[in-house]
């Protein structure tokens, strides 16, 4: 390498070196966030791992293929909630791919990418509901359909009687998704408003919790967390807030900083080509954008 070919590569590597720390660190809610915190928020450790192997150009083709998976209503747009579902999801630890993956391909019996009631039916009970009473034996399986038969309403949220993979994914682990708080708070209702209010009273609380020995520690939490409009009851609006993890504020406030970033028009929600213009806090890498720099100089 010649001389003056040196001093150009030194300078061009100090150069990318310094853009990269402006803009590997940047802020949002008083709090600093690195690109490399947003990628793996993003994409999860795995997927995080293999974008930056990608050249840029490879990245942002991919990039764009994931946002159909994001935009849960297919209306173009990634919208605030549609982004804090995919991040949320991206943060869990357990691997809900595998199972999923492999008990919806078994019920999908036609190929056709949707569960209808009574695939699951027959896969998962060996019979349809319109022949659960055909043998007596069956009958004492109805409380399990009919359990099954309202989580299913709550999952399928495009109202078209059946489950995409997504949507049974809801179904499946109806605990890690927010969409599914309503069936939750729901559920807890059904089995412990023992006096038919529509309301969950302080005793019918503690009934669910179970633990009198840390009851004052509950009954705490219950009027001063839980009991937003201090009426000595949680509504059903208050419930879904009592049993929301707390992954999902961490989720939303991810969400809001990476459509902040990203949102070039300031409407509130990304196109494919906004995630691409602003691909390097999504999936970037300054590794592989140097050496792209550096292989077209030299």
């Amino acid at each position: 390498m010649k001389p003056q070919s040196s001093v150009f590569f030194i300078a061009v590597l100090i150069f990318l070196v310094d853009l990269s720390v402006e803009y590997s660190e940047h802020s949002f809610g008083g709090r600093t966030h690195s690109n490399q915190d947003d990628h793996i928020a993003f994409l999860g450790e795995k997927m995080a791992k293999e974008f930056d192997k990608l050249s840029p150009q490879e990245s942002r083709r991919r990039l764009r293929m994931l946002v159909p998976r994001i935009d849960i209503n297919k209306d173009g747009f990634v919208e605030e909630a549609e982004l804090e579902i995919w991040v949320r999801h991206k943060m869990q630890k357990w691997t809900v791919d595998e199972d999923v993956d492999a008990i919806f391909r078994d019920l999908d019996m036609n190929n056709n990418d949707k569960v209808t009631w009574k695939e699951y039916m027959t896969r998962t009970f060996g019979f349809t509901e319109e022949d659960m009473h055909i043998k007596w034996e069956r009958s004492n399986l109805e409380k399990y359909v009919l359990f099954d038969k309202k989580k299913w309403r709550y999952s399928d949220q495009d109202k078209d009687a059946m489950l995409n993979r997504q949507e049974y994914e809801y179904f499946h682990h109806p605990k890690e998704h927010e969409i599914m708080l309503p069936y939750i708070a729901v559920e807890i209702l059904d089995r412990y408003d023992k006096d038919q209010d529509g309301r969950l009273s302080l005793d019918e609380y503690l009934a669910y919790i179970d633990m009198p020995t840390f009851n004052t520690l509950y009954i705490t939490d219950f009027n001063e967390k839980y009991d937003l409009d201090h009426d000595g009851f949680l509504n059903l609006k208050e419930m879904e807030e009592w049993r929301r993890p707390k992954n999902f504020n961490k989720a939303l406030g991810e969400a809001q900083h990476l459509i902040e970033y990203a949102d070039m028009n300031k409407d509130g929600k990304l196109t494919a080509d906004e995630f691409v213009t602003s691909h390097e806090i999504f999936a970037g890498s300054y590794v592989t954008q140097f050496g792209q720099t550096y292989h077209d100089e030299f």
